[in-house]
């Protein structure tokens, strides 16, 4: 193996890797579903819709961390040098990651409050929450333009995925990949979060909720988790495969 791929050496093979990423976003997209449920229902015990999206809003960070590290763990196995493609996937993951735990966590920080909170008050929910968003206009047109690029990042990301799928050489677990399924999803939350931000940009100015605002929430919140759900658990069932199969291999 590299000395490169020596301070990795914890997180298993590449193998190992996508099956960890993928029970990770597996649980992203569950909780998400689950949360929408929750939301309807009401709480059950300690479990709130809320509690639910803010565990979906953690766990996904480090699953797509593990879906580049699985890419750059591949590429090294191989023995092979880095191509632009692979390279762009693994970074695109990783900017996905910086860009995500800027809108979710520092920008809201930096105004006074938290992202659920500037949520519900841009809902009517919460009043403190609205005033603070509406204070921050600035602020939150930054939340809303960087929340849209990492949708952006995280489609083109996967697109490049699709695009190394269909030129994997025989015997690459790339080449049996859920890809196409991938590109859906995150073409549809790509979509579901500007219909979203459409929706609350004339709350911040003063003004109504959008139209936009429903089908932008079923998009994000219940089709595209679905879509992704099922990607997924295509990917986990891939990794514990080939997992298997090393095994199997070593042993014998």
């Amino acid at each position: 193996m590299a000395n490169g791929e020596r301070p990795l050496r914890w997180l298993g093979d590449s193998a190992a890797r996508l099956t960890a990423a993928s029970a990770l976003l597996l649980a992203t997209n569950l909780l998400w579903i689950i949360a929408v449920v929750l939301n309807v229902i009401g709480p059950v015990g300690s479990l709130s819709a809320g509690l639910l999206a803010w565990l979906a809003f953690v766990l996904d960070i480090p699953g797509v961390l593990l879906l580049a590290a699985a890419y750059a763990g591949l590429t090294r196995e191989q023995g092979l040098g880095w191509n632009r493609r692979r390279l762009a996937i693994v970074w695109g993951f990783i900017f996905w990651t910086g860009v995500s735990v800027y809108w979710r966590f520092i920008l809201p920080l930096a105004i006074g409050t938290d992202l659920q909170d500037l949520f519900l008050g841009l809902l009517g929910a919460n009043p403190g929450g609205l005033r603070l968003a509406q204070a921050s206009w600035a602020s939150m047109d930054e939340l809303f333009a960087w929340w849209i690029a990492a949708g952006a990042v995280f489609f083109a990301t996967h697109v490049l995925i699709a695009v190394d799928y269909r030129r994997a050489s025989e015997g690459e677990w790339t080449a049996g990949l859920p890809a196409y399924v991938w590109v859906l999803g995150a073409g549809v939350s790509l979509l579901s979060t500007i219909l979203i931000v459409m929706a609350l940009l004339p709350v911040l100015a003063g003004g109504l909720l959008g139209s936009t605002f429903t089908s932008g929430v079923v998009g994000k919140l219940l089709v595209a988790p679905n879509v992704m759900l099922s990607g997924y658990l295509s990917s986990l069932q891939l990794g514990r495969s080939l997992r298997a199969a090393r095994r199997a291999s070593a042993a014998g």
